[in-house]
């Protein structure tokens, strides 16, 4: 199987970059796929279009997964928070990211509003659930099977949130949007 694989090599290496995988990283990831079907996939049969044409779909659904799932990951990662040095940076991975403050600085007020709105909410489910589905990279599937609560219950409510998180916020996020900063104020009495 992996002979028919790397048959394509180049070809795989241009759809990872297609993906948006950097040219760094690729490489590693072209191997990575080859791992992972060869892990994964007992008959070649079941990647294979005929005997000689690979499913390139197939691959390409394979390499996405493996992109979507370091992206997450990566962001799970400490970033500095540039509240604690006076500059207009940030050190992502080993590297000085700079920004624009005020875009920075509105950025942090509406989060603000927002988790203070959470806050505010009667039910603690409510304020719960919405932490754990929009803070972390739970799927609502995963969420469900580990809670014993119904997937649909679970989209339900996630649906009202960003509804009600919409009409209320909407206007700031256009703000936001527009490049507006200094009408996004850190509450809604100023």
């Amino acid at each position: 199987m992996l002979k028919l694989l790397s048959a394509n090599h180049t070809q795989w290496i241009a759809m990872g970059l297609s993906i948006g995988i950097p040219k760094h990283l690729v490489e590693d990831f072209v191997h990575e796929m080859y791992l992972r079907l060869s892990k994964y996939v007992g008959d070649p049969k079941k990647i294979m279009y005929n005997d000689t044409e690979v499913n390139k779909f197939y691959i390409y659904v394979t390499l996405k997964n493996l992109w979507s799932d370091y992206a997450k990951a990566k962001g799970k990662y400490k970033i500095i928070r540039i509240d604690d040095y006076d500059v207009n940076y940030e050190v992502v991975d080993g590297e000085e990211e700079y920004y624009d403050l005020p875009k920075h600085s509105a950025e942090e007020r509406m989060v603000s509003k927002i988790q203070s709105e959470v806050e505010s909410w009667e039910h603690w489910y409510d304020r719960k659930l919405f932490k754990i589905y929009y803070e972390t990279d739970i799927s609502m599937r995963k969420l469900a099977k580990e809670t014993n609560i119904s997937v649909t219950s679970i989209f339900n409510s996630c649906k009202n949130y960003k509804e009600l998180i919409k009409s209320k916020f909407g206007e700031d996020f256009e703000d936001y949007l527009n490049g507006d900063f200094d009408l996004i104020k850190k509450n809604n009495n100023e």
